[in-house]
């Protein structure tokens, strides 16, 4: 009996050991893809993560590098990723990078919490490996996907020009957690869009240097739930690559939930890699796209 107990303890031990080794590799089943203007269409998948391997594509070393991160049951090719490259490259120069963790991230919620300190970190090590300029690099995150952007650029230093978080994800995300902070990159700007009620799965209280709460950060008009408020994050993210939506600065949350924000004006999303701004800003827009 006791010879059971040990085989069994034995391969419980074993079975945890790999179960964690498996959540420590989780980002090596990132995929990377380039686009640009020039292959808008016809995608470059990074396979080798050599610099010389970029030679042979579009990347122009002298533009911004955009990078997008999906979320939680997304993929490389679907909700955030088509619209928002596209409106990218059809109104500015970028090199944009699609990040894929669908494996992970497709694989039940909590899963999908666990790995994202993985999928960071491969991300990062791509970031370096490519030797990408970080001074001139815009990442992007939706839902779980900000804060893989978020401890990206903390495992960067904090150098990465730019961190844009899209209603980052609310649930096992509470404060002392690795969730997105002000100190990831030189400038972070979070839009939020489902971070109340009962339902939400966004965070409703402030992260970045700058977080804009879109007609007050939970109730999206034309939404008649939590996930069409949540998706309308990456939609006026995208719309503002060609239309200028704007925020007014809040001097607390009771001003912008009650709609009385008249401060200055400050321009929500974009994809300039040099941003400034700090605070509070309510942006009010119409229910559909391109929100203006």
């Amino acid at each position: 009996m006791l010879r059971k107990v040990l085989c069994f303890l034995a391969v419980l031990v074993l079975s945890e050991a790999k179960q964690l080794d498996g959540l420590a590799r989780s980002g090596s089943r990132n995929t990377y893809t380039l686009y640009t203007r020039e292959n808008i269409l016809q995608p470059f998948p990074i396979v080798t993560w050599n610099p010389e391997e970029l030679t042979a594509t579009p990347y122009d070393a002298s533009l911004p590098s955009v990078f997008i991160v999906h979320d939680h049951e997304g993929t490389g090719t679907t909700t955030i990723n088509p619209l928002l490259k596209d409106e990218i490259l059809q109104f500015h120069q970028a090199n944009v990078f699609i990040v894929d963790w669908s494996f992970h991230a497709n694989s039940g919620y909590n899963n999908a919490v666990a790995a994202v300190p993985s999928i960071a970190e491969f991300l990062s090590a791509f970031l370096e490996a490519l030797e990408i300029p970080l001074n001139n690099t815009h990442l992007i995150g939706f839902g779980l996907g900000a804060h893989i952007c978020g401890i990206t650029g903390r495992d960067l230093n904090g150098e990465v020009a730019r961190i844009t978080g899209l209603d980052p994800s609310g649930r096992l995300w509470g404060p002392g957690t690795q969730r997105l902070s002000a100190t990831d990159a030189r400038f972070v700007e979070v839009i939020h869009t489902d971070g109340g009620g009962l339902s939400n799965i966004g965070i409703g209280t402030p992260l970045g240097d700058v977080d804009f709460f879109i007609n007050g950060g939970s109730s999206q008009p034309g939404c008649l739930n939590n996930r069409c408020c949540h998706n309308r994050a990456w939609e006026i993210m995208a719309a503002s690559m060609s239309t200028f939506i704007r925020g007014n600065r809040c001097n607390n949350m009771l001003q912008n939930n009650l709609n009385l924000c008249r401060g200055v004006a400050l321009e929500v999303g974009g994809i300039n890699v040099v941003k400034r701004g700090s605070g509070i800003y309510r942006a009010n827009t119409r229910r559909s796209f391109p929100f203006v």
